[in-house]
């Protein structure tokens, strides 16, 4: 039955355009806040009875009005980008009281095109008496009987406009950033679980992944699962048929073995060589194909026990088996596959290098067992290939120097069922240690 939070997760598509028209409405509520309940975007001009209030001693009006006061024996000129506005400073001399002539007025000069103030043909808002307004920069004069007292005013940017501007697109664009962040967080973390999932060394064995998010994200979940489990039910049967197969096997090669009794002795030594090269070749696949497997139950193991039994084993049969260094180190997982992964490795040095140095080390919650030896090494680009079945390094098929080539392919496959890494580098041939490094990674257990 489909749970109502499933009837409403809408598809990618329609969370998209959701977004974008909340990001469009919200855009435009910003737009008309500011147009109509905001300030305007310059600061409030000045009446002519505010600038004849300066000439009284008066504060400068509140907004951004910076406004200068001295005192000048000469009348003062008319600067350029200047005009004299005998209108507004007519009205001026009116509030004061003054004579016409005792009262003069420089403005800014209006841009081309436009009208002059003393005509009536400029628009006006009624704002003063006469409809007059001094915004941007001016200068009044008054005279007096030390000469002419001067008041020069400049209106500055409005700050609080700007201010007030700048918060509100701040807030819009955080409030609209969260709610995408979410939203793209949604959509994504399901498709960084498929890559996750998908980039697992053995995908066939990992858990499946859960199906959450939008439903196009949610189907490519189900095929990707789909496919796990078809991958894992195919490299079951393989396994299945495999293992069948080299087991029967063995029946056919024991009737073999005892008809090669009639054999004179001569013939007779050389073919049960052959039949038991071929058995060995059976068991090595079983136990390639066995590891292909989900093994035995995991249990807490001491590493460091099973390097170092296998050493003096190894050393009392007259090999060149060492432990150079050996630390404590608890891991998780099969014993006897550990054994046989560590066993093939110092078996594969002891083989190609002639010797075994083994050393077992601890760091950042891993375990790391190195195998080195004093062998020629392996060419640089046949390493990777080191691992693959039936690939050996040494070109000939004799089993006393080449093996059937599944021993590393084993140890492979034992690291990775245990979560860890089995990677392998020639020593460095100019300082004198030539010869391979295999190092085995395990994590320890918490």
């Amino acid at each position: 039955m489909t749970s109502r939070l499933d009837r409403l997760n809408p598809s990618i598509l329609t969370r998209i355009v959701a977004l974008v028209a909340a990001t469009l409405l919200l855009a435009l509520g910003a737009m008309m806040l500011v147009a109509f309940r905001g300030p305007p975007p310059h600061s409030r001009p000045m009446m002519p009875g505010e600038a004849a209030a300066l000439l009284q001693g008066a504060a400068a009006p509140a907004g951004s009005w910076t406004v200068t006061r001295y005192q000048s024996d000469p009348v003062p000129l008319v600067e350029p980008g200047q005009m004299e506005d005998r209108r507004a400073a007519a009205q001026v001399a009116a509030l004061l009281g003054a004579r016409a002539d005792d009262v003069r007025l420089m403005r800014e000069s209006p841009p081309m095109r436009m009208a002059d103030p003393d005509r009536k043909a400029w628009p006006r808002p009624n704002f003063g008496p006469d409809g007059t307004m001094l915004h941007g920069s001016f200068l009044l004069a008054r005279r007096t009987t030390d000469g002419w007292q001067v008041v020069q005013a400049r209106q500055g940017a409005n700050g609080r406009w700007y201010a007030i501007t700048l918060s509100l697109m701040a807030g819009i664009f955080i409030l609209l950033l969260l709610p995408a962040y979410w939203v793209a967080r949604r959509i994504t973390q399901p498709i960084r679980q498929l890559a996750d999932g998908a980039a697992t060394e053995r995908p066939e064995r990992a858990d499946p992944l859960p199906l959450t998010g939008p439903p196009e994200v949610r189907a490519v979940g189900a095929a990707y699962n789909h496919m796990r489990a078809r991958i894992a039910d195919y490299l079951g049967e393989r396994t299945a048929m495999l293992v069948a197969i080299a087991h029967d096997l063995r029946t056919p090669m024991t009737r073999l073995s005892f008809r090669l009794e009639a054999l004179p002795d001569g013939p007779r030594a050389k073919a049960q060589a052959d039949v038991q090269e071929m058995r060995a070749m059976v068991t090595d696949l079983l136990d390639f194909m066995r590891g292909q497997g989900d093994g035995a139950a995991q249990v807490r193991i001491d590493l460091s026990a099973i390097v170092e039994t296998l050493a003096d084993d190894l050393a009392d049969m007259g090999q060149d088996v060492a432990v150079t260094h050996s630390s404590r180190a608890v891991v998780r997982g099969d014993a006897v596959a550990l054994r046989r992964c560590v066993a093939n490795l110092i078996e594969n040095a002891v083989r190609y290098g002639g010797s075994a140095r083994i050393a077992l080390a601890t760091a950042n919650g891993r375990a790391t067992v190195t195998v080195e030896d004093d062998g020629p090494g392996v060419p640089e680009e046949a390493i990777e290939r080191l691992c693959e079945p039936f690939y050996r390094g040494e070109a000939s098929r004799n089993r006393e120097t080449g093996g059937v080539g599944l021993g590393l392919s084993i140890a492979r496959s034992i690291a990775d069922s245990h979560g860890g890494r089995l990677d392998f580098a020639n020593r460095r041939a100019d300082a004198g240690q030539g010869g391979l490094r295999a190092s085995l990674t395990l994590p320890l257990e918490r």
